[in-house]
């Protein structure tokens, strides 16, 4: 989704206008979108939401094939859904971490994608003003980074107890209904129903506590939108065709890494 990041310098990009409303082209080809808890009931109620076998963030499906995702509209490139995840909507920002000087802590930047259409036109907001200093516009930017940084963190923490717990298990999925288009997909994992039936009341009053059970509930809720949800209709319209016996597809290698967590410095 990123394809020329580069970290803002106020020595160099005090000219940069940002135009926040464009079309969502730029994530037309992800079929997994991290998730943070923060989000996940509003994702919950109309995108499957997976977990990769290699730890990390929740993902929310959105395509059933790599390189595509279904919510963007292929003319327009509109969002389909009510919900847009974060880790859209925070696009072309993010952030990184940078080591600071010896003896020091690391620091953080903000980087943007320099190639995005967002920075195209002249007439948009500006970031840094004459001084080098940060807008309210890039002030916000970083206040809502530095929020999804650390919903990141704290999502993290949630998935690791649930896999402490030995509820997360590998299997398959199938997307839309079988012999009717549909399509299995396999490299995930989900929650096993039945360990966390067995779970002993610590435990469970634990995970309760922290979040992680609410996360895993909005998970399982989530397995509806498989069979009958935008996914699996637009899904079933494209791809009438497909063989229901066909090989699934391993997700595993799909997966991004989530975010290293960051503080800011745009002077460089």
């Amino acid at each position: 989704m990123f394809h020329q990041l580069t970290a803002l310098q106020h020595s160099e990009h005090k000219s940069l206008r940002y135009n926040p409303r464009q079309p969502y082209d730029f994530a037309r080809e992800q079929m997994l979108i991290p998730l943070v808890a923060g989000e996940i009931g509003n994702v919950a109620r109309e995108m499957p939401i997976v977990f990769p076998q290699s730890g990390g963030l929740p993902q929310a499906l959105v395509g059933v094939n790599q390189n595509e995702n279904l919510h963007v509209k292929q003319d327009s490139g509109h969002w389909i859904g009510r919900y847009i995840p974060a880790h859209i909507r925070r696009y072309p920002f993010m952030l990184a971490k940078v080591p600071g000087e010896e003896g020091s802590d690391s620091r953080y930047v903000i980087q943007f994608d320099a190639a995005a259409r967002h920075f195209e036109r002249p007439d948009g907001k500006a970031l840094l003003n004459e001084q080098g200093e940060a807008t309210d516009t890039l002030l916000q930017i970083q206040k809502v980074l530095t929020n999804l940084e650390r919903e990141n963190n704290r999502t993290l923490g949630l998935v690791s107890e649930l896999e402490d717990a030995g509820l997360l298990a590998q299997r398959e999925i199938y997307v839309g209904e079988e012999g009717k288009g549909g399509k299995r997909l396999a490299g995930i994992r989900l929650i096993d129903e039945k360990a966390l039936a067995e779970l002993d009341a610590g435990t469970l009053a634990n995970l309760r506590t922290s979040g992680a059970l609410a996360l895993a509930y909005a998970h399982l809720l989530s397995l509806n939108n498989l069979r009958d949800g935008l996914l699996a209709q637009m899904a079933r319209a494209d791809h009438a065709d497909s063989a229901a016996d066909q090989q699934p597809m391993s997700l595993d290698e799909l997966f991004e890494e989530g975010d290293d967590d960051f503080s800011f410095d745009f002077d460089s």
